[in-house]
């Protein structure tokens, strides 16, 4: 059982850190330098760029927010059968 929470975990990691890297690289695309260097050093200001550009960014914004869900469940999971 934990390594199958185990390998759950690392796939919500990777698809939170896909989803940050997309949104980051689309910062820097649509020429906003400042929100890209913002989503670099400060993780969160990725899903408010996210938030505010969602309707080109729906699929990242539910990337990175899924999987913060996922990691948080997974850690109660973890936390109650310990």
């Amino acid at each position: 059982m934990e390594s199958l929470l185990s390998i759950i975990a690392i796939a919500a990691l990777g698809i939170g850190i896909i989803g940050w890297l997309w949104i980051t690289v689309a910062a820097f695309s649509d020429g906003e330098a400042l929100w890209g260097i913002g989503c670099i050093v400060i993780s969160p200001v990725c899903v408010v760029y996210g938030l505010l550009n969602f309707q080109e960014l729906k699929v990242p914004v539910l990337m990175v927010i899924g999987g913060f869900i996922m990691r948080i469940a997974i850690i109660a999971i973890f936390a109650t059968s310990g």
